[in-house]
């Protein structure tokens, strides 16, 4: 319960709703509470009607239909009808002030927990599934909303019915109402019992809910893999294994949930039963009316939904505390990579340099990089090569800090990138990562998102950097060609292509090209480094590339092996030491030598 805790800031934000919707549910229950002593006012009223009319020779119905006492009934049906039209009027003020209040605390929810999302870590992500971060920003903040504005109302609404009726049952008839209320403190019990096992199961739901969605997200992501190997029938195996847990799971809480409303109805029965057999004894013995048990009655029935509410406002509260535990998770967790708050005047010039540079994954206990050093002036090129595995994308992902080094100091023009806001550093970086991502939007928009708000020229300048504008032309509707999920519709190569004009078009200080040619053949690779060649000088170019046709003519290429420098130089000064970077060269020049006879 301590979790919801945390809603009292949202809460007093909306207090210009919370305030009046509370109002307006005290003042639709005190309507509501008046109706009962109507109905016993005219019930009391009839004995009055027959001692009147008793012995009576004529037409009593004449009299009956337009004598005095069926103006009085008329007016206290009208008084009736007046009441329940206030307390209706109320309710849907209240409605319409508390409701709307709790969808803008899930407004404020949603974002807050969107921009955290943002704001958090790379390592953060190995932690939770996707599907369990989906889960948690749709179904868990739902379960919340639902505690806010419901529970509010139904607790407002029940508190004001129960205590004012049961004041008025004591002020008629102390006695009756203590008989009455004898099933009051087992109902109690079973509210309490209740709410633990609620509490308990609608945990489970939600984590088996975050398991199923998650395996939902990977199978429509990978479906292609998921055909290729005709994996369909176990997938599907294995998704009702997950879909019957979740069932099982479903039905347990929804049995705990049914369980209580005949226990519920069960218990008012009784009180209603205690009320007709007492309240007729007191009755006869001439201490209250045969009003006042009607009274007793309707208030007993209108005490029913109040206290059954309270029993749905548990299990929403139940609900809501698990899922606000889920989102806390979330909100408590911190970024380990964290912009530095002190100012930053200017940008970037592009001078890098590692110092004695080493990093861990969190998922592994070997060095990644393991004591790297080495420096690239402005303008220059950078090429990085080695076998896989050996440390490369983890090298370059250490330059726009989207890891951050365990030892040494990873430098941009002399300063320690620590100490340069992430803002400043990212967005004069031009990334292509080796795992290459578009968005489901046009052609246009996923270039355009490199720089947003860019031209078209300035778009199809990137395209043709990247060789990527001809196949544009080509396709039916040009740039604004939709591309679909993760860029399904495009090829490898024009995905690559695509990314690497969406680096572009930033004109970054810092290029990063993690292995970003290794799904074109090898004309294009050499028409987009002929466009990269013309970059030289103007910029810092990083190229990650098993390809030693991409990176010879580099001003400086290091060979990286489980995670050290083995070898560094430019292209000609390491074929003379006749190392690993020279049996890489004379091996791929044997292979292209071979398919050109081919």
């Amino acid at each position: 319960m301590r979790s919801l805790a945390r809603l009292n800031f949202y809460y007093w934000r909306y207090k210009h709703l919370f305030i009046p919707g509370l109002l307006c549910a005290v003042a639709s229950s005190a309507f509501a509470i008046i109706v009962p002593m109507v109905v016993r006012q005219a019930i009391d009223a009839i004995p009055r009607f027959v001692a009147t009319y008793s012995g009576f020779q004529g037409t009593v119905f004449e009299d009956f239909l337009y004598g005095d006492f069926f103006l009085s009934l008329a007016s206290y049906g009208g008084i009736i009808i007046l009441l329940s039209m206030g307390s209706g009027i109320f309710s849907f003020l209240m409605r319409q002030t508390v409701v709307v209040a709790s969808r803008h605390i899930e407004f404020d929810l949603r974002n807050r927990l969107y921009e955290k999302l943002q704001a958090l870590s790379q390592d953060f992500y190995l932690k939770y599934p996707t599907g369990d971060i989906i889960t948690r920003s749709t179904s868990d903040i739902e379960q919340v909303r639902r505690y806010i504005g419901p529970a509010i109302m139904y607790t407002t609404r029940a508190l004001v019915i129960i205590v004012v009726a049961i004041s008025v049952m004591f002020v008629i008839s102390p006695k009756l109402t203590w008989y009455t209320l004898i099933p009051m403190p087992f109902l109690a019990v079973a509210v309490f019992l209740v709410a633990g096992m609620v509490h308990s199961r609608s945990d489970e739901l939600q984590k088996q809910y975050s398991i199923l969605t998650s395996r939902v997200q990977e199978a429509v992501s990978g479906i292609r893999v998921l055909k290729a190997y005709v994996r369909e029938e176990v997938e599907a195996e294995a998704f009702d294994q997950e879909s019957s847990a979740y069932r099982a799971k479903s039905l347990d809480l929804a049995l705990v949930e049914a369980a209580w409303r005949p226990v519920f109805l069960t218990l008012v029965g009784l009180s209603t039963l205690i009320v007709v057999w007492v309240g007729g004894t007191l009755a006869i013995a001439g201490e209250i009316t045969i009003g006042n048990i009607a009274e007793y009655i309707i208030y007993v029935a209108m005490m029913t939904w109040p206290v059954a509410s309270m029993g749905f406002v548990i299990t929403m509260v139940q609900r809501a505390a698990a899922s606000m535990d889920r989102l806390n998770d979330i909100f408590d967790a911190e970024p380990s990579i964290v912009s530095p708050s002190d100012g930053w005047e200017g940008g970037l010039e592009g001078e890098l340099s590692f110092e004695h540079v080493s990093f861990t994954h969190p998922t592994s206990e070997t060095k990644a990089i393991d004591n790297v050093s080495f420096h690239v002036e402005a303008g220059q090129t950078l090429a990085i090569v080695g076998r896989t595995g050996s440390g490369k994308t983890t090298l370059v992902e250490l330059i726009p800090r989207l890891l951050d080094a365990g030892e040494g100091v990873v430098k941009i023009d002399g300063k320690d990138i620590r100490s340069i806001p992430l803002e400043t550093i990212r967005s004069g970086i031009g990334y292509v990562p080796q795992d290459v991502f578009l968005f489901s939007d046009t052609v246009a928009e996923n270039i355009s998102f490199g720089r947003l708000g860019a031209a078209q020229e300035e778009i199809e300048t990137a395209a043709q950097e990247a060789d990527i504008l001809e196949n544009i032309e080509s396709f039916q509707e040009g740039f604004q060609t939709f591309v679909g999920e993760r860029g399904i519709t495009l090829s490898g190569g024009q995905k690559q292509r695509t990314s690497i004009a969406r680096a572009l078009i930033r004109k970054p200080h810092i290029l990063i090209l993690d292995d970003a040619l290794s799904a074109v053949d090898v004309k294009t690779e050499r028409t987009i480094l002929s466009h990269l060649r013309k970059q030289f000088g103007k910029r810092t170019i990083v190229i990650v590339s098993h390809r030693i046709s991409a990176v010879q003519e580099a001003d400086r290429i290091i060979v990286l092996d489980n995670g050290q420098i083995i070898e560094q130089g430019n292209h000609d000064s390491l074929l003379k030491e006749d190392g690993f970077y020279a049996s890489m060269f004379n091996k791929q020049q044997l292979e292209q030598e071979l398919e050109e006879l081919v």
